[in-house]
C-alpha cells in the first residue's frame, strides 16, 4: 500500500526582520513595562498605607499589658514631657472672733489698790466675753481716781493715793485684752475741788459760796454748770482721758443740786430762769468738744428721772451734742410709785420685774422718741438683759454696774 504524503505548508526560512521594527518593538515593551510599575506604584500605596494603619489602630485597641515598662533614667529627658503644674490647696480665711456683748463698769474700790483691781475686772471682761470695760476715772464727789497732772485737783486733795498710776498703760491694757477702754466721768457733783470759788455757785451778788446743807450737817458745794472755769477744770480731765487711747467717755451726773426753793432765792435768777437747762446742755457740749469727733461721747441719765420729768438736760435733747444716751435704771430707787415734776404720780405696785422693766423703758423710749440719740440701758443685775433684749436693745454695749 502506498503512503500517503503529507505537503508541509510552513516555510523552511523565517522571514527577516527589519531593524527598525526592531527597535520598535523594543521601545514599546519598555513603555509597556514602565505603565505597568506606574500603575502598580499608584495603586498598590494606598492599599500597604490602608494595611499598616489598620494593623497599628488594632494594637492601640488592645489592653495594655500588665508589665511595666522601665522608668527612663534621670539623665533622659523627652521633649514632650513637661513638668506637672504645682497645685495649692487654697486656704481657707480665718474666722473672724466673735465681738463680744456688755460694757463692765469698774469703779473705784473701797480698799486697796485700784491698778490691782482693774486688772483683775479685765481679766473678768475678756474670759466672759465682754465687749469693753469703762473705768471710772472721775467719781462722784469729785475724787479723781487716777494720777492726774491737774494742779487744781491736787491742791484740793483730790487725787486719790489708791488711784491708777499710769492712765495710758491702762488703756492699753484693757486694748490688749481685746477689749474696748471707756472712761466714766461725773460732771458735776465734785464737792472737793469745788470748794474753790471759780467753780461752784454762789450766792447773787455775793462771793459767799452756796453748800447744800449747814456746815454743821455737813454741807457741801457743788460744780456750777454757769462757771467757765468749772468748764475748764472738767474739760483737763477729758484732755488726759482723750490723749491716754480711751474709745470714749460716759459723762454722769449732769444735773442741778437738789435746790430748796430757799436755795433758789439765795443763788438768784440763774437758777430760777426756766431756760437754766441750757446751762447743762453748754456744759455737757464743751465736753464733746474737748473730746474730738473721733471719740464716742454719751450722757448717762437715771430712768428715774425722765420717768419723773426732771432731767433738764433732756428738754431739748436735739441740742445736746452726744451720739449716746445711757439710761441707768435701778429697780430699788424707782420704787413702787413715782411722783412726777407735774404732782401725777406713777405706780408699778403689782407688777414683776420684768414687767417694770418693760414699762419704765417703754416710757423712757417714747420721752426720748425725737432725740435722735442712740438709747442704751445701763443695769446692774444681768438677769434683766434678756428682756432688754426682748426690747430691741443691743446687748452689745449695754452697761453693766
Amino acid at each position: 500500500m502506498k503512503k500517503r504524503k503529507i505537503k508541509k505548508t510552513k516555510p523552511m526560512f523565517k522571514k527577516k526582520r527589519s531593524a527598525a521594527k526592531t527597535v520598535l518593538n523594543a521601545a514599546l515593551i519598555v513603555i509597556l513595562l514602565l505603565g505597568i510599575a506606574f500603575l502598580g506604584y499608584s495603586v498598590g500605596k494606598p492599599i500597604v498605607q490602608f494595611i499598616r494603619g489598620r494593623t497599628n489602630s488594632e494594637a492601640d485597641s488592645q489592653p495594655a499589658s500588665d508589665t511595666l515598662e522601665p522608668e527612663p533614667s534621670g539623665t533622659e529627658s523627652s521633649e514632650t514631657d513637661e513638668p506637672e503644674p504645682t497645685v495649692s490647696e487654697p486656704v481657707e480665711p480665718e474666722p473672724e472672733p466673735e465681738v463680744g456683748k456688755r460694757i463692765l463698769a469698774v469703779n473705784l474700790p473701797a480698799e486697796g489698790i485700784y491698778d490691782e483691781y482693774l486688772g483683775k475686772r479685765i481679766e473678768f471682761a475678756a474670759e466672759n466675753g465682754y465687749y469693753g470695760v469703762s473705768v471710772e476715772l472721775l467719781c462722784d464727789g469729785g475724787t479723781v481716781a487716777y494720777l492726774t497732772s491737774n494742779q487744781l485737783a491736787a491742791s484740793a486733795s483730790a487725787i486719790s493715793e489708791r488711784g491708777i498710776t499710769d492712765l495710758k498703760a491702762a488703756a492699753q491694757k484693757i486694748i490688749d485684752a481685746g477689749l474696748v477702754p471707756y472712761a466714766r466721768i461725773s460732771a458735776l457733783s465734785d464737792h472737793l475741788a469745788s470748794w474753790d470759788k471759780s467753780l461752784c455757785y454762789l450766792f447773787e451778788n455775793s462771793t459767799s459760796t452756796w453748800l447744800d446743807n449747814s456746815i454743821s450737817n455737813g454741807g457741801k458745794p457743788w460744780i456750777s454748770p454757769f462757771s467757765n472755769a468749772a468748764k475748764d477744770y472738767i474739760g483737763g480731765f477729758v484732755g488726759e482721758i482723750t490723749d491716754a487711747g480711751f474709745a470714749g467717755i460716759i459723762a454722769g451726773e449732769l444735773e442741778f443740786p437738789p435746790f430748796r426753793n430757799s436755795d433758789l432765792n439765795y443763788i438768784g435768777e440763774t437758777v430760777k430762769n426756766p431756760l437754766r437747762y441750757e446751762a447743762l446742755v453748754g456744759f455737757s457740749n464743751s465736753l464733746s468738744e474737748t473730746l474730738g469727733a473721733a471719740k464716742i461721747y454719751a450722757v448717762e441719765i437715771d430712768a428715774r428721772d425722765i420717768v419723773a420729768g426732771k432731767a433738764e438736760i433732756l428738754n431739748a435733747p436735739d441740742t445736746l451734742n452726744c451720739q449716746k444716751i445711757y439710761i441707768k435704771y435701778d429697780s430699788e430707787a424707782i420704787g413702787l410709785r413715782l411722783e412726777r415734776s407735774d404732782g401725777t404720780e406713777v405706780s408699778y405696785a403689782g407688777l414683776s420685774e420684768q414687767d417694770k422693766l418693760r414699762v419704765v423703758f417703754k416710757t423712757v423710749g417714747e420721752a426720748l422718741s425725737q432725740s435722735g440719740k442712740e438709747i442704751i440701758p445701763a443695769v446692774s443685775d444681768e438677769a434683766l438683759i434678756p428682756y432688754l433684749v426682748e426690747l430691741g436693745y443691743d446687748e452689745q454695749e449695754i452697761l453693766v454696774y
